[in-house]
């Protein structure tokens, strides 16, 4: 997946609920009900339509059709429909057919052509086309590079509750990105989106804290953030927040309470953290160095299906070692 889908699929988890793709929905569903291709409902999935009343049938599908072709036989034609709906002046389907040529989707992948239909979605006043267009506009992906563009569309969607480009505004007042820096609106506007439940935001806050150059060096500020993250069950910053506290690389050193933080990651399935902790074991940061525990930490990790800590196996048992005993892990 390119820079700009996986851009897309992060951000779009974040679409408001008042969104509903139900209209395009009986577009395509009734297109590809009957199809015998895995392509056409892997299609559907990586759509990601919004109130998606046949997501389940569409994953069952997929997953139980692991021989069938893969490539999508009907979704162009679902495509054509949308199309066709899109010229008669509608912005919801002007947003999709933005989005299946960004992402390509059962068409070829084609940024310059997506943003064209973007723009039409943002003259109908569709929001979602108002973010996604501002992040071209931010990377100059399918359009030249202009930050104030991407700030002003961008801002639209966050007036309209899109948290995601909330906080995308929020950083781009931080760094100064297409408008006047002004650190303390930054702020206002990040923590706005945190509380208003954009986990990411805060993330935001603790490294621009942690880094120093656009807010003042401030440790203690760094971690209360990250922390006020993983208070709200939020695994990954769980994760982070551990590793810096084991390793001490951020200002903390709390060698227990980081431990405990990377066992609470992988009890919400944040599965990335077997491969942390195998490799704090393994290189002996914060942690004695102990290659059996590195192992067996690894092996965790495959068990639940983790490709680092396979990988991290891979490497640890291709060097020359010592002959270990793997300890049972706690």
């Amino acid at each position: 997946m390119n820079s700009l889908s996986e851009a897309l699929t992060r951000h779009e988890r974040w679409w408001p609920d008042t969104f509903d793709d139900s209209e395009i929905e009986a577009l395509i569903w009734p297109e590809i009900v009957a199809s015998v291709s895995r392509g056409d409902f892997a299609c559907y999935l990586v759509h990601r339509l919004l109130k998606a009343r046949h997501l389940a049938e569409a994953r069952a599908r997929y997953d139980s059709m692991v021989d069938a072709d893969p490539d999508p036989l009907h979704y162009f034609q679902a495509i054509n429909k949308i199309r066709a709906l899109a010229e008669q002046g509608n912005g919801g389907a002007m947003f999709h057919m933005g989005k299946v040529h960004a992402m390509g989707i059962a068409v070829e992948q084609d940024f310059q052509e997506a943003a064209q239909w973007y723009r039409r979605a943002v003259e109908k006043g569709d929001m979602r086309a108002h973010c996604n267009l501002g992040w071209m506009y931010q990377d100059g992906l399918g359009v030249a590079e202009d930050k104030a563009e991407a700030f002003r569309l961008l801002f639209v969607g966050a007036e309209h509750g899109v948290l995601s480009a909330k906080a995308a505004v929020g950083m781009m007042l931080l760094r100064g990105e297409g408008c006047k820096a002004d650190a303390q609106r930054a702020l206002k506007v990040l923590g706005e989106a945190f509380e208003a439940g954009y986990n990411n935001a805060a993330n935001c806050i603790s490294d621009a804290y942690f880094a120093g150059e656009l807010l003042p060096h401030d440790v203690e500020r760094g971690h209360e953030w990250l922390n006020r993250v993983a208070e709200r069950g939020d695994a990954r910053s769980m994760a982070i927040l551990g590793h810096y506290l084991i390793t001490g690389s951020h200002g903390k050193t709390d060698v227990t309470h980081g431990i405990a933080l990377m066992y609470d990651a992988i009890n919400h399935g944040y599965t990335p953290a077997y491969a942390w902790l195998g490799a704090l074991y393994e290189k002996g940061q914060g942690l004695e160095r102990d290659l059996g525990r590195a192992q067996a930490w690894y092996e965790r990790g495959i068990a639940v299906g983790d490709e680092a800590s396979g990988f991290a196996l891979s490497r640890l048992q291709q060097q020359v070692m010592p002959e270990t005993t793997s300890h049972s892990v706690h």
